[in-house]
């Protein structure tokens, strides 16, 4: 499944329960970052979080399938968080995933923020046409969706932006010449 940051509040609830890979990646790291951490809260029992860097697969591939099929000493579900950039991660989600179509067991929830990479990189496609995966690309906010979050902030605390809409068309014109 492929998700962008325009429909990833909506669908993304829904990706939590039915995939158990997530790659987050774009341009917009705080973007994906945020994401991420919702959707970790979404994972129908998210357990303890045990971080791995994309330079530690990156030498070890088989140490994600490893570390995502292991049990906690006390026996809690559990989620593993990568930091990668580009596709640090590639060849660890592919052992992985191969491992598992191979019968190696079940594995819990791997979420994968990759600064540097798209939705056109390796890891992306090896995982975009997977049931139980999401690839979820994030691009930096444009000036209306900033100034719709400013709105929706000054709504929910009641302050009036007297004069927003005429500002924003102004703006506009000026980053779009």
């Amino acid at each position: 499944m492929k998700l962008t940051n325009r429909d990833f509040s909506a669908k993304g609830r829904g990706a939590a329960q039915g995939c158990s890979i997530f790659f987050f990646c774009g341009q917009d790291e705080a973007g994906a970052s945020a994401a991420a951490n919702d959707l970790a809260t979404w994972l129908a029992e998210p357990g303890e979080r045990v971080e791995m860097s994309g330079a530690d697969l990156r030498s070890d591939p088989a140490k994600l399938g490893d570390e995502a099929r292991t049990t906690s000493l006390f026996g809690d579900r559990r989620h593993i968080w990568v930091r990668a950039s580009g596709d640090e991660a590639h060849e660890a989600l592919k052992v992985l995933v191969e491992t598992g179509e191979a019968g190696a067991g079940e594995a819990c929830p791997v979420i994968v923020v990759a600064t540097s990479a798209t939705d056109k990189s390796r890891t992306a496609k090896l995982l975009e046409k997977r049931k139980d995966a999401l690839v979820a690309m994030f691009y930096p906010p444009n000036l209306t969706d900033m100034a719709n979050t400013g709105r929706d902030l000054a709504d929910r605390n009641g302050l009036r932006l007297d004069g927003a809409d005429e500002l924003l068309g102004q703006l506009d014109g000026f980053f779009t010449e």
